[in-house]
């Protein structure tokens, strides 16, 4: 009915994974947590306040926060470690997080036995150079 989560793949190294739909609150959220504020305001003052105004408010901002955190934080691959949001402003940048990533990857103890990242191969007339970027040829 609801859901929360859609399955794509990563436009690097073509993982299927979940990401969260919603960058922002949706309105039954919306909904919701101004009724739990109404709950909450007439719970610690026993009527309705004008303070409970200023719950609201900051039940309503805390809420967006966490919610944009975690929609930017699953969109991140935990393969590869390849970011669409930086990628977008500037691919250079994404080029730098995804090879730091894969560094960082190697070196660990736990990723011993992970099969490795298919990472796609460039064509016979793009040969990388040493120190080249490899998402900016695709």
């Amino acid at each position: 009915m609801l859901a929360h989560r859609k399955s794509c793949y990563c436009a690097f190294c073509k993982t299927p994974r979940k990401v969260y739909a919603h960058k922002h609150l949706t309105t039954i959220e919306v909904v919701s947590l101004v009724m739990l504020s109404i709950v909450v305001t007439y719970s610690i003052y026993h009527t309705m306040d004008p303070r409970g105004l200023f719950i609201s408010a900051t039940v309503l901002i805390v809420a967006e926060i966490f919610t944009h955190m975690k929609w930017r934080t699953s969109m991140i691959c935990r393969s590869c470690g390849f970011d669409p949001i930086v990628y977008l402003r500037d691919p250079e940048k994404a080029g730098l997080k995804i090879r730091a990533f894969l560094d960082r990857r190697s070196e660990s103890p736990l990723n011993i036995m992970r099969a490795p990242i298919g990472q796609p191969a460039p064509a016979q007339s793009e040969k990388l150079k040493k120190g080249e970027n490899l998402s900016l040829k695709m």
